[in-house]
């Protein structure tokens, strides 16, 4: 689909949308701090914000940045809701393995710690941080599109991935340092 294809709200139906950014929309909720057993909930209500709202979508930003600033509302609200706000998260089992290959038992090991690490870096992380992180070093969206969904200076944002990156490279160092 072509640039601006998937920016026609006409173009894109919510069945296909679903389709194409559920694992997006999961993914994120729960690295934005949506505890495990909500994050079906989380899930559900970004989607029927998303549903509510699709005819409404000019199209002015991406669908994605779109779809990310409804669910950085929704996990908002998921997190002011939780009782306890620093519970851990869940690792991400499925983090390891290309589609139709099985990894070897250690390389699956190996994959499913690093997920943890990112996902205790990404808890210790205020929640604009871990926004930045999601779309900038996750998603890999162009500084532009984040900066219009976050409404922050495009400079700020290359300063801020950078120190994030960083951050990440130390955590996952001193995992290699615990480990061995």
């Amino acid at each position: 689909m072509s640039q601006p294809a998937a920016r026609a709200s006409h173009a894109v139906s919510f069945p296909e949308l679903y389709e194409c950014h559920f694992d997006f929309v999961w993914r994120s909720l729960r690295l934005l701090g949506v505890s495990d057993e909500a994050l079906e909930d989380a899930a559900q209500d970004t989607f029927s914000v998303v549903h509510r709202q699709l005819s409404s979508f000019e199209g002015r930003s991406a669908l994605r940045t779109w779809l990310f600033a409804i669910l950085y509302r929704v996990a908002a609200n998921y997190r002011r809701t939780r009782r306890r706000k620093h519970s851990r998260l869940i690792p991400l089992d499925d983090a390891a393995g290309a589609a139709g290959t099985e990894p070897a038992p250690d390389a699956h090991a190996e994959a499913v710690e690093a997920a943890r690490v990112i996902e205790r870096f990404c808890a210790g992380l205020a929640p604009a941080r871990r926004a930045l992180f999601v779309l900038a070093v996750l998603e890999e969206l162009p500084a532009s599109e984040i900066a219009e969904t976050l409404r922050m200076p495009v400079q700020k944002i290359y300063s801020r991935v950078h120190a994030l990156r960083a951050g990440l490279r130390s955590a996952l160092a001193a995992r290699e340092v615990e480990h061995g």
